[in-house]
């Protein structure tokens, strides 16, 4: 009769979490912030695919003041691994989740007198007072009051019972792309905006409204806190911001060759044969697809890195294998380690390039790689 036993050795896709590059690039990043500015850092949407916990203390070992996370959940998971600083919800919560909320001691924003007022009702059941911010909109257009509608807002919810009004802010639009005359006409209708507040007795004593670009090029900007959330992982959300502090990749995600074969000329590769051996071609398998977060975009594009040299994508991404051409590759075998992301030998491949064979941008590259990766602390 089988015994209830471990798994001694896993799929060997796995993700290398460089939790000292994380550490470094949050003490860089600290280091460029005005000497008044708390430093949030924002680790949502499981810390861009590094794993929410592990990341979460180490930057608060690196000197983070509070954590910024998308869900309920993350915030959870923090508080139950011993995390105390304070965590922001970053993302909207339901009205079903204010008890949650107030169990593990989150900070939402709000941007309606619904959710205000059931905060509040559930605040007063617990017999505790939550803290809150106010989210503005100033032009993304996503989540946030309208500026005109924050003095009604104020005026029928500033003095609830059960909560305390700690702070308000905005997310720019078009900051990471440089556009700086949108981003600060944005930035004075905020300035504006809380300055009437104020005249009308409403004061929140934390305003926030840098993310990444504003933390790393505009300290003007940086009011009492500012939210690094893509750099502090080692990527600047824009090429002009490279320079400017220095930021190291946090993750490298490793595989390994789990078969290679020669195939003749004229033999269709991989699901509807989108690609044709044009010679006597050798094709290895690598074990990563669509379900581990690698997208299929990348077909017929992308690249990764055996024995320091780049093999092509060839053929359709399935859900879980790859197809690389090591035709040009010498002594390539089964076992070979593979490089998806990251540096081999004197070569490398970071997220910004395979984002570009995508399409997409650095933060979709992460974010979504899948758990069934395994990750690997260092």
């Amino acid at each position: 009769m089988r015994q209830t036993a471990r798994i001694t050795s896993h799929n060997p896709t796995v993700a290398e979490v460089d939790l000292g590059a994380f550490h470094e690039n949050v003490r860089n990043i600290k280091k460029r912030i005005h000497d008044d500015s708390m430093l949030m850092a924002v680790i949502k949407t499981n810390a861009y695919g590094h794993g929410v916990v592990p990341i979460g203390k180490e930057a608060v070992k690196a000197g983070a003041d509070r954590l910024g996370v998308t869900a309920v959940e993350e915030g959870a998971a923090l508080r139950e691994s011993g995390v105390d600083v304070p965590i922001h919800l970053l993302g909207s919560i339901t009205f079903e989740q204010a008890g949650d909320v107030i169990e593990y001691e989150l900070t939402p924003f709000v941007a309606s007198t619904e959710l205000a007022k059931t905060i509040s009702a559930e605040a007063i059941k617990r017999n505790v007072t939550l803290p809150l911010h106010v989210k503005m909109d100033t032009g993304l257009h996503r989540f946030g009051m309208e500026p005109g509608e924050v003095l009604s807002f104020c005026e029928t919810c500033y003095d609830l019972p059960g909560i305390s009004w700690e702070g308000i802010y905005t997310h720019f639009s078009s900051a990471d792309e440089g556009e700086w005359e949108k981003t600060e006409q944005e930035y004075q209708l905020f300035h504006d905006t809380v300055a009437e507040l104020e005249s009308n007795g409403f004061h929140f004593p934390i305003k926030h409204v840098a993310a990444s670009t504003i933390t790393l090029e505009r300290q003007d900007m940086h009011l009492g806190m500012v939210r690094p959330g893509i750099a502090l992982f080692g990527y600047a959300p824009a090429p002009r911001q490279r320079k400017m502090v220095r930021l190291k990749p946090v993750m490298r995600l490793r595989s390994k060759l789990v078969r290679v074969r020669e195939l003749p000329p004229e033999t269709p590769v991989g699901y509807g044969g989108s690609y044709v051996t044009k010679k006597k071609e050798k094709i290895a398998v690598v074990p990563i697809g669509l379900g581990d977060g690698y997208h299929l975009a990348l077909s017929n594009k992308g690249q990764m890195l055996v024995r320091g040299q780049r093999a092509g994508i060839v053929g359709s991404i399935s859900l879980d294998q790859t197809l690389i051409d090591v035709t040009n590759i010498d002594g390539v075998s089964e076992g070979d380690e593979v490089i998806v992301m990251g540096r081999q030998g004197d070569n490398e491949i970071l997220a910004p390039q395979i984002a570009d064979w995508m399409g997409s941008n650095v933060d979709e590259v992460l974010a979504s790689l899948m758990m069934r990766v395994q990750r690997e602390y260092i």
